[in-house]
């Protein structure tokens, strides 16, 4: 937007001005949109890193004030006390696995997910005590300081999102607090009806307004249409602009296709999706009487979200390290050998993924790279028909695991030199 937004000025001074104003007024335009750029990069980085930052500062001071503690009031009894190196490559080490692990499980997506930041650091102080039982005895400074920076990682850095949400709910927003702005994607009767359940439901969220699907019909002069916010196209615009929390598409009124295909545009975004099903499948429960009952819908884990993206890029540098390491025992247990070198390349650069969609679905995803193997690998059809391939690259795209991906590469495993 910066760039369109400043080349416009530039075409629009050629056009008005003469020749020598134009060319002068056009080198200061075309220096302002490079310094604005640059701006807006070094913004992004700042704010990117400010947190974590933030998080590792805290944890370091945290350490230290433990590590004197218990050198004071445990260790002393024994006489012993921690060398330089604990504090100069152990914790390091130990913070940059905490917060690492709390990257790729999600605990920095906004909003910011409790629950995700805690597994996050459950799952880097289980590989912390695995790899601390495989050090030799020196390296071994101890196993109760680790559980206890953990346990105050944990304490710290969950009180600091809280006092920043406090302090500007807005601007540090967390999951699951506040009201989500809700917008419907489908025909005004079916937006309304799905509307109306929602508030059956009692839920909290605030509905901006319905967007058509594609392909429909002028809008009608009744007074719902007071809340149509534009058509299929727009949506991607109107979801950044009205800063939208949850998009629910009308199954009865757009395919399958078409919604994993918007997905894949907003994937970069923190956006709940889901699915209403038509009608004759939608269940209003509730398990008390208090309780008005929850509006069930199909929750989508988008093969897009940031962080199925990052777990799936770190699985396949993973397992291409692990592959190459082992290569000259694997390629001979190859269908296609030539290209199994070849492929770990391309995986490992980023070009490939190890999985990825059927063919013909993979080219109007573009944020999912290519894939070595497919979802039909796993069932050892090679050659399925064009809906087949439709629905199941639907499928997993819509509900990914890494499960999947993992079963996946062990059922294809012959299949690894393949051209892609």
């Amino acid at each position: 937007y910066v760039f369109v937004f400043y080349r416009a000025m530039v075409i629009f001074a050629r056009k008005h001005f003469s020749s020598r104003h134009a060319a002068l007024f056009g080198m200061l335009i075309n220096l302002a949109i490079w310094f604005r750029a640059g701006i807006a990069i070094t913004s992004r980085f700042i704010k990117s890193i400010a947190l974590p930052a933030l998080d590792a500062v805290i944890l370091l001071g945290g350490m230290y004030l433990l590590k004197n503690y218990w050198e004071h009031n445990i260790k002393h009894i024994v006489g012993l006390i921690y060398p330089p190196e604990f504090m100069r490559i152990a914790v390091p080490s130990y913070i940059v696995l905490w917060l690492g692990s709390v990257f790729f499980s999600g605990g920095y997506d906004k909003p910011w997910n409790i629950s995700k930041l805690v597994r996050g650091l459950l799952t880097g102080t289980v590989f912390i005590l695995v790899v601390y039982a495989l050090l030799p005895e020196e390296l071994r400074f101890s196993r109760a300081l680790i559980l206890l920076g953990a346990a105050w990682a944990a304490v710290s850095m969950v009180g600091l999102r809280m006092l920043l949400h406090t302090i500007k709910p807005n601007v540090f927003p967390l999951s699951g607090q506040g009201k989500q702005n809700l917008v419907i994607v489908g025909k005004a009767e079916e937006s309304q009806r799905v509307l109306s359940l929602l508030k059956l439901a009692d839920t909290t969220a605030r509905f901006i307004g319905y967007v058509s699907p594609p392909e429909s019909k002028s809008i009608d002069g009744d007074a719902f249409t007071d809340y149509h916010l534009g058509n299929w196209d727009q949506l991607d615009e109107i979801v950044r602009m009205y800063r939208a929390d949850e998009v629910i598409f009308c199954g009865a009124d757009i395919p399958s296709n078409l919604i994993i295909e918007k997905m894949s545009l907003l994937g970069d975004t923190n956006i709940e999706f889901k699915i209403a099903p038509p009608e004759s499948l939608f269940i209003i429960g509730s398990s008390s009487v208090d309780n008005p009952g929850d509006l069930y819908v199909v929750d989508i884990n988008a093969i897009t979200r940031p962080e199925n993206r990052r777990n799936k890029r770190l699985l396949d540098l993973g397992v291409g390290l692990i592959l190459l390491m082992i290569s000259p025992l694997l390629i001979w247990m190859q269908r296609h050998p030539g290209g199994f070198l070849s492929n770990i390349y391309k995986v490992l650069t980023g070009k490939y993924s190890w999985v990825g969609f059927y063919p013909d679905k993979e080219e109007k995803i573009s944020k999912v790279k290519p894939g070595i193997l497919n979802p039909f690998d796993a069932v050892g059809h090679s050659k399925p028909d064009s809906r087949s391939a439709l629905r199941m690259n639907a499928l997993y795209a819509k509900d990914y695991k890494l499960n999947s991906d993992i079963t996946i590469l062990i059922k294809g495993f012959r299949l690894l030199g393949r051209r892609a």
